[in-house]
């Protein structure tokens, strides 16, 4: 993502929040920084509007699927719940 540099501490902070990891970042003209970060799908389904909230519609967000990845077990009994579907490993 592309934010100005005034703003990427909150987003760096909000990434975390979302169990987000931070892979590098680069300075780019014009006072902006450029994040790339990792970030489970389940974590960035309302990202566009929560960046644009962070940055006051300044910051801009791209996404690439890297890899799957297990879940943490508490969080996939979490979303086994809230979609219904009763035991672990149903």
């Amino acid at each position: 993502m592309l934010v100005p540099d005034d703003y990427v501490g909150p987003v760096m902070s909000d990434l975390s929040g979302r169990r987000g990891r931070v892979v590098g970042t680069e300075q780019s003209p014009g006072g902006r920084t450029l994040v790339r970060a990792e970030v489970p799908e389940t974590e960035i389904g309302r990202y566009p509007l929560d960046l644009r909230s962070l940055t006051h519609g300044t910051g801009r967000f791209g996404r690439t699927h890297a890899r799957f990845e297990a879940m943490p077990p508490q969080l996939a009994d979490r979303v086994r719940a809230e979609r219904g579907a009763g035991s672990p490993g149903a």
